[in-house]
């Protein structure tokens, strides 16, 4: 189901809430004060991925200290460490 944005106007809260499509322009009540509010008009959410080899994961090993992370992304504990 698709997940809307929707704006109180009167305690101006900004929160998410699912709903289908025919029913997406109806107002929602807001979770802080309980007012219907109407739908805000919001960007889409996109998500850009790079290549799948430069973000794959991959576990290794520091001293006893095993972990994962995306090459040159990890953040160890020294910096001689860090790759």
């Amino acid at each position: 189901m698709p997940t809307y944005d929707y704006r109180c106007e009167t305690c101006g809260a900004v929160f998410e809430d699912e709903a289908t499509i025919d029913a997406a322009a109806e107002p929602h009540y807001c979770p802080v004060c309980g007012k219907a509010s109407p739908r805000q008009i919001a960007p889409p959410k996109l998500l850009f991925k790079g290549d799948p080899a430069e973000n794959r994961p991959y576990w290794h090993n520091h001293n006893g200290y095993s972990h994962s992370h995306a090459p040159r992304r990890g953040r160890h504990r020294t910096p001689e460490e860090d790759h």
